[in-house]
């Protein structure tokens, strides 16, 4: 199953002085999974859902923070319609890694995935538990808005400080950790699995858990059932089919796992508040809409 990864230009976002840019969106279906020519900072401030990073789909919760480097493919989506995620995103250009050398330890996590000293490296997930970032993430955005008297300075001094403090929090354990054990495989499997009749005993058995036991932990886990989990993959990579092909309706439905279309109706509309044919006919160009924030 193929489908169009969007790349994203810095220059529909910064200002011709200034390599700095931040915004507050509230996320939906609209914009395609994407790489970009920027470095990108991002917070969870409010609500849950999944970030899809490369080929895997990471649960999210308030307090996440992720730092996404040039080349890797990533999209934010809520958990449902109803559920609002909102997500600062701080985004600079390469060109001032120059002067952040001085700032990022070369020992660190951070400085591999900026200067790409370790070609593996695609992402790095921290977990803000006593909200500092939040504080910082929100006097930048409010300083972007108002564009006061040198603010320009302000945020430079404000980036360095969220860098320096991602530092500190590699060093003390904040970091998340890749998958290690058999809940973050079992998410991987469905990952990697969704389009085929995944079941929720197939993916226990895997786990060697018994099914009652599995799905318990999983929600613990993901704050959402099995069930849910799988329908909110399966309609992002469907949102992904209807944007990015040609192909109909009905064979978009059928690669992600729907045979039943009148079901498959009913969760689209569910999931992402339009059926399917309205959203492949109203969204708009990512380009466009980016550009609008």
């Amino acid at each position: 199953m193929n489908w169009r990864i969007i790349e994203l230009s810095g220059d529909i976002f910064f200002n011709p002085d200034f390599d700095i840019f931040i915004n507050r969106e509230v996320e939906g279906f609209c914009l395609s999974q994407h790489t970009h020519d920027f470095i990108e900072i991002s917070y969870v401030e409010e609500g849950s859902g999944y970030h899809y990073v490369e080929d895997q789909l990471i649960p999210i919760k308030r307090g996440d923070l992720f730092v996404i480097p040039i080349g890797t493919s990533h999209v934010f989506r809520p958990s449902s319609q109803d559920n609002q995620l909102v997500i600062y995103n701080c985004i600079f250009r390469t060109c001032l890694l120059e002067q952040l050398k001085s700032v990022i330890c070369e020992s660190t996590k951070l400085h591999s995935l900026l200067y790409g000293s370790s070609p593996s490296a695609k992402w790095l997930q921290y977990q803000d538990k006593f909200d500092k970032f939040l504080s910082i993430m929100h006097g930048m955005f409010r300083e972007y808005l108002k564009k006061g008297p040198r603010y320009e300075f302000l945020m430079m001094g404000q980036l360095i400080q969220v860098l320096a403090m991602l530092q500190r929090y590699e060093c003390d354990g904040s970091m998340v950790s890749t998958p290690t054990n058999n809940m973050d495989d079992a998410i991987q499997y469905i990952n990697d699995h969704f389009a085929t009749n995944l079941t929720v005993q197939q993916v226990a058995e895997r786990s060697f858990m018994s099914p009652s036991h599995f799905q318990r932990l999983f929600k613990k886990t993901t704050g959402v059932t099995f069930m849910q989990f799988l329908q909110n993959i399966r309609v992002q990579r469907c949102c992904e089919l209807l944007k990015s092909t040609e192909i109909s309706i009905q064979e978009a439905a059928n690669q992600v796992g729907y045979q039943d279309m009148k079901f498959f109706h009913s969760l689209f509309r569910k999931k992402t508040g339009v059926t399917p044919r309205e959203y492949r006919r109203s969204t708009p160009d990512p380009e466009f809409r980016m550009a609008s924030m």
